[in-house]
Order: C-alpha cells, then structure tokens, then sequence
C-alpha cells in the first residue's frame, strides 16, 4: 500500500488503495494528502493490502481542471435522481464523461473514463472532498459498469441472508425495500442485513450465483465483506393485501432488469447486464410479493421463499 505514483502539472504525489468487492478489485489512486479513511469510510472494509490479479478498473483522482472540451461532446443526460439538474452525462469518441456539482458548488467535478470503464480519471473539487458524497458515487458508477463483463452487476436492492444463503427484495425507490428487510430481521430468526441499497450480484464459474455486500448501502451504514448463496429474487409491489408469485423466463427477467446498474447507451455494456439475468433466472427463484409493510408480509414471503428450497 506504500506505492505511489509520481504525477506531474496539477496533481499531486499518490498512493495507491486496492478495493476488493465481489472478487473484484479496483484500484484508486488518491493524492497522499487525503486520508481515505475520511473521504471513503465505507470502503475500509474492502481495502486490501496489494493487487490480488482480478483488477477490473482504476481510478484516479487528482485536482485541478480537465483540458478537454467537454462542451463540445456529445451530451446523453441530465437526469440524476441522487444529483438533480447539477448532473450531465456526455460522450466522446473515445471517453464518457460524468459531470456534477454538489450543492451550489460553483465548481463541478468531472470523471473521464474510458467506454467501458476499466480507465478512469477523477478531476475533483479539493474543498469538497471531506464534505460530499461525490467521490464513493463516482466510485459506485465506476465499479457498476467495469464489472459488467465479469458477470457481476450492481443491483438496486436490499438483502437478507442467513447461514450463507440470501434474498434480494427490489423495487422502485419508496416501495419499501428496507422496511421489508427490517420485517425479516425482527419477525423471523437469525437474518442479518447484508446491503440495503447497492448488492453486487455475481455469477460464478461454476454457474452458481452470489451476492455481496459493497461500499454502497444508501442510508443505512452496513458495509460488510461478505458474499452469500443467492436463493431467490423478490419485487415489493406496495398493495392492499399480500399475495406471492413466482415468476419465470421472460416475466423473471422483465422483473430484475430495471433494477440493473447499465448504461442503455452502451449497447455492449447493456446486453451484458441482460445476459447476467437471462442466466440467473435459470438458477434462482424470481419471484413477485404484493405487500403491505406488516409481519405477515414477510411470513408469506418467507415461507414461498423456503419452500423453493431455502433452509
């Protein structure tokens, strides 16, 4: 962890930080003057001491301004539900660009990466460091599309496990993810919170499938590095009364895609997301829950869940 890079107009002398998450490693590069325990608090629990050889991307960060026109680049979005109308996402040739201001920040910070994300340069506002969350977001957006062809997605999900075995609850933001999960951990023995906002869901070589907790758990402060059996998939739909079903083929994927981490402007990128879910639908349970947010929802749940063979 003492190897540095020796940087030259703008930038500083860094120190390289190896972040291992879902068997996946990326590393990043932060200027020696920052302490990564303050602007990345929530990676600690992945940090490693070396390159394990399964690196997928790097990151890094220096200060100052980018050089290139990014004006003149070709611009995709200005939708963020996190960053509102302080987002741009843009295209080059060769590049895209992530372009976004915390705040009423007047300055923006700006991430160059390559089209599939395995080469990534920060250019990040110095004062903001310590006082946003910009840096782990950026940071969440690189390792979501660099993973992709290692059949690893980033999932917007909460999960549950227990002795090695796990559930992913999805749903649109405010169905009610997290409240099902705390239903499970305070109804139902022995579960434990694995993520509460961004799993990462993998399959391995042998086909069977995992999830793993990541630095990115949304409001709720649990960063564990831990990788569990993933035994079923489950869509909160907020209704007046609960009923279950389970879902396959094209109804199972239709139910996990929306809540994959892809750019749909990637084309190769995209079709490895939906290649990843068209796989784990024929190893995992997908399934349905019309719920409320009571007790009995998660019984129902539970009990369709362990009746597919989770024990």
């Amino acid at each position: 962890m003492n190897d540095s890079d020796t940087t030259t107009t703008q930038t500083r002398e860094k120190v390289s930080l190896y972040y291992e998450i879902a068997n996946l490693v990326m590393r990043v590069s932060l200027p020696q003057t920052i302490s990564p325990d303050e602007v990345l608090p929530s990676f600690a629990p992945f940090l490693r001491d070396k390159d394990l050889g399964r690196m997928i991307s790097t990151v890094a960060i220096q200060f100052g301004s980018l050089e290139d026109d990014v004006t003149s680049t070709k611009l995709l979005s200005e939708e963020s539900l996190v960053w509102g109308d302080h987002f741009q996402f843009r295209e080059s040739d060769a590049y895209y660009y992530t372009i976004l201001r915390a705040g009423h920040g007047e300055r923006a910070w700006t991430m160059r990466s390559t089209k599939d994300f395995s080469r990534n340069e920060i250019y990040a506002v110095e004062q903001e460091m310590y006082t946003t969350t910009v840096l782990p977001w950026l940071l969440m957006v690189t390792f979501a599309q660099a993973a992709l062809p290692y059949d690893t997605v980033l999932i917007h999900a909460s999960v549950v496990e227990r002795a090695g075995q796990g559930v992913a609850f999805l749903g649109k933001s405010g169905t009610g993810k997290s409240t099902h999960s705390r239903l499970w951990l305070t109804t139902l023995a022995d579960f434990q919170l694995l993520n509460d906002d961004n799993p990462a869901l993998r399959i391995a070589e042998d086909n069977t499938i995992w999830i793993y907790g990541t630095p990115w758990s949304g409001k709720t402060p649990c960063y564990r590095d831990l990788g569990v059996r993933l035994q079923a998939v489950v869509r909160l739909t907020q209704a007046k009364t609960n009923s279950f079903a389970w879902k396959k083929g094209k109804e199972a994927l239709i139910t996990m895609l929306p809540s994959g981490s892809a750019l749909r402007w990637n084309s190769g990128l995209f079709a490895a997301m939906t290649s990843i879910f068209q796989r784990v639908q024929e190893h995992v349970a997908i399934g349905n829950l019309h719920c409320l947010p009571n007790a009995e929802a998660a019984e129902i749940c539970y009990t369709a869940v362990e009746q597919k063979g989770m024990k």
